[in-house]
């Protein structure tokens, strides 16, 4: 699987995440701690956007560029 696969994957479930603790905010109504799960989550995926992407650039797998 190459890391440019792994970063969208990653990037949509950090998105689902997003709209599932939505949900859970709104239907809940703040009885519950799914809410704060989903944010776990979202967090937890986002640090591993940022390895995924260091590694990336130290491998040279990815290669930034200016604008």
């Amino acid at each position: 699987m190459s890391l440019k696969a792994l970063l969208l994957i990653l990037f949509l479930a950090v998105i689902l995440s997003l709209f599932c603790s939505l949900f859970f905010l709104i239907r809940d109504q703040g009885q519950s701690h799914r809410s704060v799960n989903s944010l776990f989550f979202r967090v937890t995926f986002s640090i591993l956007i940022i390895i995924v992407l260091l590694y990336g650039f130290y491998t040279g797998e990815i290669k930034p560029h200016g604008l």
